[in-house]
């Protein structure tokens, strides 16, 4: 019972989703599994979408454990790719439950406002840590390409069984090299006068990502 008790609710909650798919999970079941009382699963999901927001703050807040100074030195596009990088190393556990959930995010109008939630905050916060200075109309277009470029750097991810998700940096070191060129051409931000290195090259620029949170 007390290896049960200390049951992470949210690994298991999407392990659930993994299993029976997103319309298939319910708290009975998570209560079953982990052995915590209703009131304690009620408590943190007490809603389906509350699955969602919980998800994107734990990745959120993994994404943006570390301390300020390792930033430092980093071009925009180097932030970008650190701070994106660690995000994917958090989502290893929730693979399967996200895969199952991409089946029904167009269907579940609670799953797919979680989603877009998730991706706004994701955005805002990366942009601000990335020091992009962007504002106005163009820190909105920044946002949506960056939504965009983490989307499919997304579908590229859930396929990945690299150890060191070396197919999931390529893929978003090439989208970002894309936003980059876009932002230099438009002179948009800070992106544009920094040229930036590309991730692995040099002694600072190291391309394996941190273990998450």
């Amino acid at each position: 019972m007390a290896e049960r008790d200390r049951a992470d609710l949210l690994v298991e909650a999407w392990a659930l989703v993994a299993e029976r798919g997103w319309q298939g999970w319910g708290p009975v079941a998570l209560a079953r599994r982990t052995g915590r009382s209703l009131v304690e699963i009620y408590a943190l999901f007490p809603d389906r979408r509350a699955l969602v927001t919980a998800l994107g703050h734990r990745l959120d807040a993994a994404m943006l454990d570390l301390p300020v100074g390792e930033l430092e030195g980093m071009s925009v596009r180097e932030r970008l790719f650190e701070l994106t990088m660690r995000r994917f190393e958090a989502m290893r556990p929730f693979r399967d439950g996200l895969r199952a959930a991409g089946r029904a995010v167009w269907a579940d109008p609670a799953l797919a406002c979680g989603t877009i939630a998730n991706l706004d905050r994701m955005a805002d916060w990366l942009l601000a840590a990335s020091e992009a200075e962007l504002r106005g109309l163009a820190a909105r277009l920044g946002r949506h390409a960056l939504q965009l470029a983490y989307l499919r750097t997304f579908a590229v991810w859930l396929e990945d069984d690299t150890a060191d998700l070396s197919r999931t940096m390529a893929e978003l070191d090439r989208r970002l090299g894309e936003l980059e060129t876009v932002a230099r051409l438009l002179g948009l931000g800070r992106g544009a006068a920094a040229p930036g290195r590309r991730p692995g090259e040099g002694e600072e620029g190291a391309d394996e990502a941190p273990a998450p949170a």
